[in-house]
Parts: structure tokens; sequence; C-alpha cells
């Protein structure tokens, strides 16, 4: 909804109307967050969710279906409770509480009302009394010089990339593997 006044003599830009949504503002630092960014959602110890955070400049948390992107089914959890903002200048993410009753948590900081706090990557988020924690990852990133347990392909004689680890790593097909290692 962000839309340019021009001055009909000049063609000049002389305003710019603030976007609002569920009545946040949002800032004009808000940009679009790079590729592969997203909320681990953990319950219990155990990853039930991925939920992609790389598409928008803003996304809201709520139990409202119509004005949140993801909802959280939660009966602490205010209708329009916090909002997700990625910075385009700092290229990190900021979380505000929209003055919800029972908090917005950053790890066990509750944070003020309507002030943008800075979300590292790795950083736990929680929403009122819910169970549920979100944690912020990057996609990850495959580094030639360190094998990881992502790329499962074997090395070829040509390639120039360390020889050191040969071993192909892979991943356990069952928790009882888990118990083994």
């Amino acid at each position: 909804m962000s839309s340019k006044q021009l001055n009909s003599s000049s063609g000049a830009s002389v305003k710019t109307t603030p976007e609002i949504k569920n009545g946040f503002t949002i800032p004009k630092w808000a940009g679009k967050p790079p590729a592969g960014l997203h909320l681990d959602v953990m319950k219990e110890g155990k990853m039930i969710q991925k939920l992609m955070i790389d598409e928008k400049k803003c996304y809201f948390f709520g139990r409202n279906q119509e004005n949140c992107e993801f909802v959280i089914d939660h009966a602490s959890c205010s209708r329009v409770h916090a909002v997700l903002v990625w910075h385009k200048d700092l290229n990190r993410s900021f979380l505000v509480d929209l003055n919800s009753t029972h908090g917005t948590f950053i790890g066990s900081l509750r944070l003020e009302a309507n002030k943008p706090q800075q979300v590292f990557v790795d950083s736990e988020l929680k929403f009122g009394a819910s169970t549920r924690t979100y944690i912020v990852r990057e996609k990850p990133q495959n580094n030639k010089n360190h094998p990881s347990i992502l790329n499962n392909s074997t090395n070829s004689e040509n390639d120039d990339q360390d020889d050191s680890f040969t071993q192909t790593l892979t991943l356990p097909e069952s928790e009882l593997e888990l118990d083994v290692i």
C-alpha cells in the first residue's frame, strides 16, 4: 500500500505514504530477506515444522488466520501478537511485540511492546505461554573445504577439494541409530 504522490508540475516524488498492515507501520528500512532464511519450529525438543521467511519484508504471528502469516493456536497469544521484520541495511531480523498481553520472547528476554529487538541467527523465539520455540536459521552454506552432512556426494579424483576427508557421511535412518553413536 506504499504509494508515492507526484508533484504534477515537476514529476518529482514529494511524499511517501507509510505502509500499514494490521495497525503496524512497516518501517522504511524493511526489505526482503536473503533466500533460505527460515524458522525451525520445535516442540518438546523435536522439529515439527520449517517456516520459510525469505519472501516478504515482514511476517505476522498470532491467532488470527486472516491477518497472520503464521498462526499460533494458543489461548495465551493475541490475535496479532508480534511481527518479524527484515532490516535491509543491517541484514538481520527484528522482532516486534505488538502490545501482547502474555509477551513475546527472544530466549528468556521479554520484549518491550512496539520496540524492534534485534534477532540473531540461532535465536529462540517464543510467543505467550506456547511451548513451541521458533529458531531463526539461515540457508546452509556448502563450503568446499569442509564436508557437510547435507552433501552426500563422493569426491571425484579430478576434484580439487581436500582429500583428507573421503568417507561419505549419512544421516541415521531411525532414532535407534542415534543411540548407537
